[in-house]
């Protein structure tokens, strides 16, 4: 999949108010298996996606290597067009642990094959780069709902 192929077919969906930013878990922290603990700062999801089955998740979690919290979560608004326009894409939630500084993005796509797709794409490989390349962890989990995934860990 090309750049600008995600990028005609993310402006498709905001044009169409496919694209959505929900407020569900908007400031609401979680704890991950690991012990870190997240605060959710930011969702976004496609209308379209069918809600009623469940997709599959893929945690990213990492430290960048430079910049502030604010200015990375400024940062973090440019690759929102690359991620919504991915095939198989549904749903993601951006997060922060504020006392480790460790970031951490949940993502649901369609299944694993799409999962195994982004992780190759120029947006992760983006990522990777700005950062610290021993904190940088992947965690696959078959088909579950990000929804649900989210709730069972919420602790506020």
């Amino acid at each position: 999949m090309t750049i600008p192929f995600s990028i005609m077919k993310s402006m498709y969906n905001l044009i169409t108010l496919r694209l959505r930013f929900p407020q569900e878990f908007q400031g609401k922290t979680i704890r991950m298996e690991d012990g870190l603990t997240f605060k959710i700062f930011r969702q976004m999801r496609l209308k379209t996606r069918n809600q009623s089955a469940a997709g599959s998740i893929l945690v990213v979690c990492f430290q960048f290597k430079r910049f502030g919290h604010r200015v990375n979560m400024l940062l973090s608004r440019i690759p929102i067009l690359l991620i919504v326009g991915f095939p198989g894409f549904g749903y993601k939630i951006w997060m922060i642990d504020w006392e480790t500084n460790y970031w951490q993005g949940i993502y649901e796509f369609d299944n694993t094959a799409a999962i195994d797709q982004y992780k190759k794409s120029f947006v992760l490989g983006m990522m990777n780069k700005r950062a610290i390349s021993d904190t940088i962890s992947y965690h696959v989990l078959p088909d579950t709902d990000i929804r649900e995934y989210v709730r069972s860990a919420l602790i506020d």
